[in-house]
């Protein structure tokens, strides 16, 4: 008998055994609690021929129930799961029935691998960088929800309980291991853990040479897709690691370059650029380091290091040339759908681009962040809500999407639930530079200015010009004319030099009460392409002149409408 598990999956269908609903891609199943009752019993003990007295005692226990009761059952469910043919309902004729659809848990989590290596290897990027490619490979399993990078590895370098894990990331399978690197050979652990008992399922361990690595992550995902009844047996239709480059110096340097990414700060960025140069370098036909160049020079440009103008000839360059050698990477097309969003405001192919994203890859939850942002632009409050929920939903503990979920509030004029998210997020990981940002937006305008001015303050490191202009409009709304005249002053010189952002300096003159010189900034702000005006429908610091006639002039040219 399968232990008992919060959902079971099998074909197309997952039966939530804690609201006691069958779900078809999110969709409720009606069925009356006895044939509900039914369907798990046979589903807890899939593979195994059940007689029909068995079946009733479980699901009619001291209660008389005749044959009729369990056929009308039967035909309950099957009418349900489109099961005419009974390919997953077998009868076995004067004997009983067998469920005969492969089941398993409906999520999974791969930990990051522990890196034993000495020292000297050097190689917590290839521990980190086998379990992301397992995580890509798992994610092609039909029927099988998993973590994303950025949930499961909140959990590195912790000593944590299973179980603990589980809750946290809303799964019900955990994949950890080990990597150890020794000259040219590699020895890798794995082991496949259920969430519910900790029972170990399946663990092994692999020794071969450092070029092996794809291999090793093709017979680890084999084994946990065979160990969880996900895949028939028939091994040309497992999952398969995909062999972007045949050139394993550039696989490794772009491993290399997602490792110092997922560090989310100016030098990891910088870093990251210059691996995945060198893996174009040495095999200019590999899409993956493409679509990460086009999110770092997106990053550079949230983070206010790159003129927008700049940064978007480099991201739609990148991101186009990922497509043209592989236009099934969703990524690519997210990072493009993103690029447009503030670069022409061309909210079709937006649209387009994240759609067809999502067609490659329904649970890509950065598809459904984007699609938040999108809403946002277009003044849809509830849509966006509904999209960064999703992204939330399926990646519960991305400090991105908390974040952002707070950035949501703050645009839909939520100042309160805008602050408890970002501060959740701060919670999590305090040096979290996107969560100190939003936070303190939102303290701002909730007149919380020292607290405001303080997470501004951290982010001078990394983005001293963003940071200058958040507290120079904190100074503003806080009263202090001279200061904040001074910081304007200060940024419209150094302006010279580097990039400023010119809505800073319109947020800053409207805060003095200077609308002229607020609607010049802004005016050269939708010129330069600066990041917030894909958002002028609803920015809250920009309230006061929303009836103002120009502002409708504004909105227009971004592509929006006054309404």
């Amino acid at each position: 008998m399968r232990p008992p598990s919060e959902a079971l999956r099998f074909d197309a269908y997952s039966l939530d055994t804690v609201r006691c609903v069958l779900l078809r891609d999110e969709e409720m199943i009606e069925l009356r609690p006895k044939a509900f009752d039914l369907l798990r019993y046979l589903v807890e003990h899939a593979g195994r021929l059940v007689s029909k007295d068995e079946l009733i005692d479980a699901v009619w226990p001291g209660v008389p129930a005749s044959d009729d009761s369990l056929v009308h059952c039967i035909k309950e469910i099957r009418a349900a799961l489109c099961d005419g043919n009974h390919r997953i309902i077998k009868t076995v004729p004067r004997r009983g029935y067998l469920f005969a659809a492969p089941v398993g848990p409906s999520s999974i989590a791969v930990l990051p691998f522990v890196d034993l290596s000495g020292a000297s290897e050097n190689t917590e990027y290839l521990a980190d960088g086998l379990a992301e490619e397992l995580i890509n490979t798992l994610t092609r399993i039909p029927g099988l929800k998993v973590a994303s990078r950025s949930s499961s590895f909140r959990f590195r370098g912790k000593a944590h309980d299973i179980r603990q894990v589980g809750q946290d990331l809303k799964v019900s399978a955990i994949v950890e291991g080990s990597v150890r690197r020794a000259g040219g050979q590699l020895r890798v652990t794995a082991q496949l853990i259920n969430v519910d008992d900790g029972y170990h399922v399946w663990s092994e361990t692999y020794d071969r040479r450092m070029g092996d690595v794809l291999a090793i992550q093709e017979e680890i995902s084999h084994a946990i897709a065979d160990k969880l009844r996900l895949r028939p047996p028939d091994r040309s239709s497992r999952p398969a690691a995909r062999r972007h480059t045949d050139d394993m110096e550039a696989y490794h340097l772009y491993l290399t370059g997602r490792f110092f990414w997922a560090k989310f700060n100016k030098e990891g960025i910088g870093k990251a650029c210059a691996c995945w140069e060198c893996a174009i370098a040495r095999d200019p036909t590999y899409a993956l380091p493409y679509a990460g160049l086009a999110d770092a020079y997106y990053r550079s440009y949230l983070f206010g290091n790159m003129s927008p103008r700049s940064a978007f000839e480099r991201i739609e360059t990148a991101a186009r040339r990922a497509l043209e050698l592989d236009e099934t990477l969703a990524e690519a097309h997210v990072s493009l759908a993103n690029m447009k969003l503030h670069s022409d405001w061309d909210f079709p192919l937006v649209r387009r681009e994240l759609d067809r994203a999502l067609m490659l890859n329904a649970t890509y939850a950065h598809a459904h962040h984007i699609y938040s942002h999108y809403w946002v632009a277009r003044g849809n409050v509830e849509q966006s809500r509904a999209d960064s929920l999703r992204a939330l939903d399926i990646d519960p503990a991305n400090l991105t999407f908390i974040s952002h979920l707070g950035w949501h509030h703050y645009h839909a004029g939520d100042f309160v639930r805008a602050i408890e998210a970002c501060e959740r997020a701060v919670a999590m990981d305090p040096s979290f530079a996107l969560a100190r940002r939003y936070l303190g937006q939102a303290y701002a305008v909730n007149g919380m200015y020292k607290e405001a001015t303080a997470e501004f303050e951290r982010l001078m490191p990394d983005s001293p010009m963003i940071a200058k202009g958040y507290i120079g409009l904190v100074l503003a709304m806080s009263g202090h004319r001279q200061q904040a005249e001074a910081t304007l002053a200060d940024l419209v010189s150094e302006s010279a030099g580097r990039y400023v952002s010119s809505y800073h300096l319109a947020a800053i003159a409207l805060a003095l009460g200077d609308i002229d010189g607020a609607f010049a900034w802004l005016d050269a702000a939708v010129n330069e392409r600066a990041w917030p005006m894909a958002y002028l429908k609803l920015d809250p610091v920009l309230a006061e002149i929303r009836n103002d006639a120009r502002f409708a002039q504004l909105l227009g040219r971004v592509g929006q409408s006054g309404k």
